[in-house]
């Protein structure tokens, strides 16, 4: 064989190499999906030191290709390699400093961490999360029989705060001589579909009342985010986009700046679109959605768990005060209220949001965290006098 099909044959098995060695081909042969993030690395630093090889071979041949192509040509490829270093660098320099896709899709893993039954859940054993990834006491079936078990299920206004509102309800009630455990299964994001799943996970464990507090997560939330009630919020972005797309929108910084303020890469704009083009419908489904994600969990809830020390499992919804801002935040918001309204089963606490401080449709500062809890708590004690 003469130098150049050498040369030719060599080139020819490198490309293939790059085309057929890398993860996404890769992960077609992986019997237990996703690839490790271990031998995602591994691959990439391989395909890297390749390509090195390749531009020295490509070094080493270069009168080989200046016999095949003008110099035009070749003054043409160092231009556009130039300027894709250029690109390539000012991408790593901008993630590097904080740039590119909201890092609540993908980078926020303490607080939402891949989970069984729920999607996401708390990372265990990272800041003050208990091994089963919550803040509070760890669960157990060997409390004393004439102390409530509690069970509260609510999104960030739940999780957030030193103390959040579930250890300040606890405090209450322990102050009202209410022999109490609260455990608090919230997590940043989650929504009452979720926390249904999440429950049925730890049913082994005896819960006198269960607390469901949320309404956003559940319906403005789906304006933002996830527009098809009851998914995760970032479920079509874990699991409904290619894996080149998903890759792209994680590392490149340029693309996740597009993606902030178009939606283009993920295709959510398109979903947009539908639902200003049909929101009176869509509408219609969120809040169907949430009367009938409560009505499933009273009925799972009520029938399934072991109580403790009331005779009976209490179940008590609540929809907390929000901040609608947009015109059509403001529109859902009216219809879950009225809807929430004619069900008696509901609490509502729609009406404290004139005397709460709010960072933005539905975070609350410190300060306001106490007077719901205090409303929570004169609800449970009237609830606990009567059933334990």
């Amino acid at each position: 064989m003469n130098k150049t099909k050498t040369n030719f044959v060599i080139i020819l098995l490198l490309i293939f190499f790059l085309l057929f060695f890398n993860e996404f081909v890769l992960e077609n042969f992986d019997k237990t999906p996703p690839l490790s993030d271990r031998a995602i690395s591994m691959i990439r630093k391989i395909n890297f030191l390749s390509i090195i090889f390749f531009l020295y071979i490509l070094l080493y041949l270069n009168t080989f290709f200046l016999k095949l192509i003008s110099k035009r040509f070749i003054n043409s490829i160092k231009s556009l390699s130039f300027f894709l270093i250029l690109i390539i660098f000012l991408d790593i320099t901008l993630k590097f400093i904080g740039f590119g896709l909201d890092k609540h899709w993908y980078d926020e893993w303490n607080i939402r961490y891949p989970s069984t039954y729920d999607m996401f859940s708390n990372q265990p054993l990272a800041m003050d999360h208990n091994k089963l990834g919550f803040r509070g006491p760890l669960l157990s079936n060997k409390i004393q029989k004439d102390k409530i078990s509690i069970a509260f299920m609510g999104g960030s206004t739940g999780y957030a705060g030193n103390p959040p509102i579930p250890e300040m309800i606890n405090s209450l009630l322990t102050k009202n001589d209410i022999n109490n455990v609260v455990y608090n299964f919230s997590s940043n994001s989650s929504n009452h579909n979720q926390h249904i799943h999440r429950l049925i996970k730890f049913s082994e464990y005896p819960f006198d009342i269960v607390i469901f507090y949320g309404g956003n997560n559940e319906s403005i939330q789906y304006l933002q985010y996830e527009t098809r009630p009851s998914y995760p919020y970032n479920y079509f972005m874990i699991n409904d986009i290619s894996k080149l797309k998903l890759f792209l929108l994680k590392y490149s910084s340029i693309i996740g700046l597009f993606e902030n303020y178009t939606g283009l890469i993920s295709g959510i704009n398109n979903e947009r679109n539908y639902i200003d083009n049909n929101f009176e419908s869509w509408s219609d489904s969120v809040v169907n959605n949430y009367i009938n994600t409560i009505k499933k969990a009273k009925n799972i809830f009520e029938s399934s768990l072991t109580n403790n020390s009331c005779n009976k499992v209490i179940f008590l919804p609540i929809l907390q005060p929000v901040n609608p801002i947009s015109t059509n935040e403001i529109k859902l918001w009216n219809k879950m209220t009225k809807r929430v309204n004619k069900n008696y089963d509901i609490y509502n606490y729609d009406d404290m949001s004139n005397i709460i401080n709010f960072f933005d449709n539905v975070h609350i500062d410190q300060e306001s965290k106490l007077p719901i809890a205090k409303r929570i708590s004169s609800n449970l004690i009237k609830l606990i006098k009567k059933n334990c």
